[in-house]
């Protein structure tokens, strides 16, 4: 994101919202992520779900040596590109990803909420279809959000660190389990920690379960920040595969701060259908799924609703 604003705002909080702490201040937390985990996941108590995990396979190749964010290459072959949709009823499943701008978009001292910009689009994306998961990045108020789009009430939320959030459609999904990994850090001269905040979700009636990981990425843009950009893609390849299980529909949604040429954009790819991607600094706001191709039913860019970004949405069968 652009800080034009910085001097007047006193920081450049343009890619963490204002309530993400500079990297100075925060690294004391550091040894407790040793395993990537913030905190241990949240589980329903009242769903049991019998499925296999996902197996995660390393090739022993590492990128980001000794650091505390070191990544670790998947092994040959291994990837995330299966879709239980070949061999089960698929579900359509309908997913948006926005960063918002916060201290801009919404700041006291600057814009306000624009007159619920943001939310009148997000309205206007969902008019034809509701959405069945939002991954908000730079998102400080989710509820906020959701009343200028005209949803309070229907959607349920997990909030994650850094400002970014996930809202759910209550009324047709459980939350099932949910948590925050750290997978990268900017450089020094930038913002701090970013992470991955994931969910696990069941369909109330039909029983699908779905893995949704919000991610926001670290910063200078293709860079991956102090472990570099492999490292960072393998991370969040870790966090998936740690916490997914082998029928869950997969999505990877989030301002990466990466480009689609960028090596953190190439490695995803290598191991999960991108499907879609904004335009917004190069195009950095991307859509991955385990469900790909023919998987697909739609993929839209809805505009930045006075955002600095492009909001995407897309309904995949899954």
């Amino acid at each position: 994101s652009a800080c034009a604003s910085a001097a007047a705002a006193g920081e450049c909080a343009a890619d963490r919202g204002p309530g993400q702490k500079p990297a100075a201040t925060r690294r004391a937390a550091l040894s407790d992520h040793a395993l990537l985990q913030v905190a241990e996941p949240r589980r329903h108590p009242k769903v049991a779900l019998m499925q296999e995990p996902v197996e995660w396979r390393t090739s022993g190749v590492t990128a980001g040596d000794g650091q505390w964010c070191e990544g670790m290459a998947p092994a040959g072959g291994w990837d995330l590109k299966e879709c239980s949709a070949d061999t089960s009823i698929p579900q359509e499943v309908k997913v948006l990803t926005y960063n918002l701008y916060w201290w801009n978009l919404y700041g006291s001292h600057f814009r306000n909420g624009n007159g619920g910009s943001a939310g009148r689009l997000i309205a206007a994306g969902g008019s034809d279809h509701p959405y069945d998961f939002m991954a908000f990045q730079e998102c400080e108020d989710v509820e906020r959000v959701l009343r200028d789009a005209g949803l309070e009430g229907r959607y349920g939320s997990v909030i994650g660190e850094h400002a970014v959030a996930i809202a759910y459609k209550k009324d047709e999904w459980v939350l099932v389990a949910n948590g925050m990994n750290e997978v990268a850090e900017d450089r020094p001269e930038q913002w701090g920690l970013r992470g991955a905040l994931w969910a696990r979700f069941g369909h109330l009636s039909t029983g699908k379960t779905i893995l949704v990981v919000n991610h926001h990425g670290p910063l200078p843009i293709d860079t991956g920040g102090r472990c570099g950009r492999r490292a960072t893609a393998w991370n969040l390849l870790r966090t998936i595969a740690t916490h997914a299980l082998q029928a869950d529909g997969i999505f990877l949604l989030g301002d990466f701060n990466a480009k689609v040429t960028s090596e953190t954009i190439r490695e995803l790819d290598d191991r999960l259908h991108h499907v879609h991607s904004g335009w917004a600094f190069g195009g950095v706001d991307h859509i991955f799924s385990n469900c790909g191709d023919v998987h697909v039913v739609s993929r839209r860019n809805l505009g930045n609703g006075g955002s600095d970004h492009d909001a995407l949405d897309a309904v995949i069968a899954v």
